[in-house]
């Protein structure tokens, strides 16, 4: 099968996490819980998900990084 896509196995709180980081590398977990309406910890669990799948990876620190989306 071809053109399967990278988002397969992600929940809709992960690609919408993608998609919005996509558009800006800088967005906090809060910024993105408020853009989605779900909670600041329902971001962070999607994030661990993320990075452990490779998907998406942060680059500085906790404070004044951002984060990349490798896939």
């Amino acid at each position: 099968m071809k053109n399967v896509g990278l988002n397969v196995g992600l929940n809709k709180t992960e690609k919408k996490v993608i998609s919005l980081l996509i558009e800006d590398s800088e967005y906090t977990s809060d910024e993105l819980a408020a853009k989605i309406g779900v909670t600041k910890r329902t971001i962070e669990r999607a994030f661990i998900s993320l990075q452990n799948k490779n998907i998406i990876e942060r680059i500085g620190s906790k404070r004044d990084g951002s984060w990349i989306v490798t896939k």
